[in-house]
């Protein structure tokens, strides 16, 4: 039995270990899009609050017409602030989804090790149509 499993552990290693390579290359482009959209989403946290003191200040000088073209300024980086919450959401779970596929994979793949593959075992039960 363990000389006819040899050549489905050959061909599954492989696919295994190019989905592996993928999920992870994946996860880190998604690393590196959620490191800059946190910081763009920092960078205009800071703007708002700026954009908020020079609303209070135009007021307390009387130039309501600049109060208001800040607080439009204002709203508008809250606008893109919450935009890019949405974003980072979303990249979170794509990140989650490939983290979790590449243990699938990578516990799949300690199993062909560990024990080789068996006549059924074909089908990989631990595929959830994620694909990097």
């Amino acid at each position: 039995m363990a000389l006819e499993s040899e050549p489905m552990m050959g061909q599954e290693l492989p696919r295994l270990a190019a989905r592996l390579e993928e999920a992870r290359s994946g996860i880190a482009a998604l690393v590196q899009s959620r490191e800059r959209v946190q910081a763009r989403i920092t960078v205009l946290e800071q703007q708002e609050a700026r954009l908020g003191g020079q609303a209070a200040k135009a007021r307390q000088m009387g130039r309501e017409d600049l109060a208001r073209a800040a607080l439009a300024r204002q709203r508008e980086a809250e606008s893109q602030r919450t935009e890019l919450a949405f974003q980072l959401d979303q990249l979170l779970g794509e990140e989650v989804k490939l983290a979790i596929a590449t243990q699938r994979w990578q516990a799949r793949k300690a199993r062909i090790y560990w024990f080789g593959l068996q006549d059924g075992d074909c089908e990989d039960a631990f595929d959830t149509n994620v694909r990097p």
